[in-house]
């Protein structure tokens, strides 16, 4: 009955031991297949912003190499400001109709006070300088009152214009060209 008992015990171990591996081993592979699923997750992740980085590098490039007539400069509106001084804004219109070119600034922050002052200038030589007063356009952007420039007035062709925004000792100047 020793040996009996004996031969218990020794199967009772090897099945305790048995139910102890299956368990780690469980525990092991719940583990690792909550960690797996995200490692693949952040890999498409990093995958998607990389393809949408090489996307606007390839339009910012195709963009500087063809002509803007008309169009609105791009801003960077998303990079952060390496000045304190400087104002984050951007032109939002930039275009010539009804017989007027009309070019419309916004900043991104509320201003209290402050004045936007354009000057163009055509490869002939010719130019046009106007100012506007800065206002609040909302909860939480200003814009310059507005440039609505008569074509009649003015020679056309093509002019480089810039727009210096000044707000007490902070300012940001926007720059671009149009075709009139």
């Amino acid at each position: 009955m020793a040996k009996h008992k004996k031969n218990n015990d020794s199967n009772f171990h090897i099945v305790y031991i048995f139910l102890i591996l299956i368990f780690v081993a469980g525990i092991t592979f719940l583990t690792l297949s909550m960690f797996v699923p995200k490692k693949q997750s952040e890999n498409t992740q990093n995958t998607t912003v990389n393809e949408t980085e090489q996307k606007a590098k390839k339009e910012e490039s195709q963009n500087n190499n063809s002509e803007t007539n008309n169009q609105t400069p791009k801003q960077n509106e998303d990079e952060p400001e390496a000045d304190e001084k400087s104002l984050n804004a951007s032109i939002t219109m930039n275009e010539v109709s009804d017989g007027k070119y009309r070019l419309r600034v916004t900043v991104y922050e509320l201003l209290e006070s402050g004045n936007c002052s354009l000057h163009m200038e055509s490869s002939r030589g010719d130019t046009v300088d106007r100012t506007a007063k800065i206002i609040n356009a909302g909860a939480s952007s200003s814009s310059c009152e507005g440039f609505d420039i008569s074509t009649s007035g003015i020679s056309s062709g093509s002019y480089n214009f810039s727009v210096k925004i000044t707000s007490g000792e902070r300012t940001k100047t926007l720059t671009g060209v149009i075709q009139i």
